[in-house]
């Protein structure tokens, strides 16, 4: 018995595979380790309940995910050549993001708005923000134990490649 799950990661890599072998030796970059795809993957039932929008403030695009009528809980924005992340908590510490993919942890620090929350950010190049452009999978952030699991979305792959292609320097 097939288990669709099984085939779209197989497919994904596949798909993964294709598009590396395309590019040949231009971006090393992307042959870089990533931290293997967590054993349980986030499944689209088990995400929170809210909605990504777009925006662009002051010239940086973002997007944002968050219930209706409400702050972001999660925002995804693309400043001076790094992909941002900004999470909803005013202290110090590690925020992983998980994608079927693979997962990376991003160290997050208060960013002094009057809004709580903190940030942390890589590089436009890094891989695994290359990955992020491509996956369809939900996103799961963690941090310090609590989880949030958002649905994959255009709004922040529109952000994540507009870095990437050097649009929002």
């Amino acid at each position: 018995m097939d288990h669709p799950d099984l085939t779209l990661k197989v497919l994904t890599l596949a798909a993964f595979a294709a598009i590396l072998a395309a590019c040949g030796d231009r971006d090393d970059a992307l042959k870089a380790e990533i931290e293997p795809a967590p054993e349980v993957t986030p499944a689209a039932a088990e995400t929170v309940d809210g909605a990504w929008f777009y925006k662009d403030s002051n010239g940086y695009p973002w997007a944002g995910f968050g219930p209706p009528r409400s702050e972001a809980l999660f925002v995804v924005a693309c400043r001076e050549g790094q992909v941002v992340f900004q999470h909803a908590a005013r202290d110090t510490h590690t925020l992983s993001i998980e994608i079927a993919e693979g997962k990376q942890e991003v160290a997050m620090t208060p960013n002094g708005a009057g809004l709580p929350m903190s940030e942390g950010a890589l590089p436009a190049n890094d891989p695994f923000i290359h990955l992020l452009a491509e996956s369809h999978s939900p996103i799961r952030v963690v941090v310090e134990g609590a989880e949030m699991t958002m649905p994959s979305d255009s709004s922040y792959r529109l952000v994540v490649n507009a870095c990437i292609d050097g649009v929002a320097d």
